[in-house]
């Protein structure tokens, strides 16, 4: 896109350099290749307003007023869509960094924090001080991770302890979940998290 074009076709050379700018901005958060997959869509979307937006200003060029009120309003949808993009990219960087943690329901885990903004990210949108924020919750709710040794316990009353979860589906004992709720309900709460089971 040429301001040379958009002046040749009615727009004035301030409201020509506007259009190429807001194409030239948009043409380049597109191009920096740090929108996911999901949202491809989403800014194709507003490439195609943006041509659209584009038509209607050198329709509209004779009323000002309308054009400046154009303008602006695309201006909001481009700023909506960057930082739309930017908070997805830091909550797919924040959910793996929590699967890695051992995080069970990172999505949970999320929301009991506050929200996304209620972590730090680095400039580059990766977060950042995880452990410190997961280590107090690791303490206080031991479910919402996976078990440091996944299947074993030691009951109180000796004996060996199981081979596996006996809340998984293959290994499923009623006889051992009752034991491990009575002994060690901690246990048996990261167990069934583990099973995908909520205690």
């Amino acid at each position: 896109m040429k301001k040379e074009d958009l002046v040749a076709k009615g727009l004035s050379e301030e409201h020509a350099q506007i259009a190429v700018d807001l194409w030239n901005e948009t043409m380049k958060e597109a191009m920096k290749g740090f929108v996911p997959k999901e949202r491809f869509d989403e800014v194709n979307g507003k490439l195609k307003e943006a041509n659209s937006t584009i038509e209607t200003l050198k329709k509209d060029n004779k009323d000002n007023e309308s054009l400046q009120q154009q303008v602006t309003q695309y201006k909001e949808k481009v700023v909506e869509l960057e930082k739309a993009a930017a908070n997805t990219q830091k909550e797919y960087a924040l959910k793996d960094k929590l699967k890695e943690a051992g995080a069970l329901d990172t999505e949970y885990i999320i929301y009991k924090q506050g929200g996304l903004d209620k972590f730090t990210f680095d400039k580059d949108g990766k977060p950042i001080g995880i452990d410190d924020v997961l280590k107090p919750m690791k303490e206080s709710l031991p479910h919402l991770f996976k078990a440091d040794k996944p299947g074993g316990y030691n009951p109180n009353g000796g004996g060996n302890p199981p081979a596996s979860n006996p809340f998984a589906k293959e290994s499923f004992n009623l006889t051992e979940q009752g034991r491990l709720l009575r002994e060690d309900p901690t246990q048996a709460r990261q167990l069934a998290a583990a099973a995908g089971i909520k205690l």
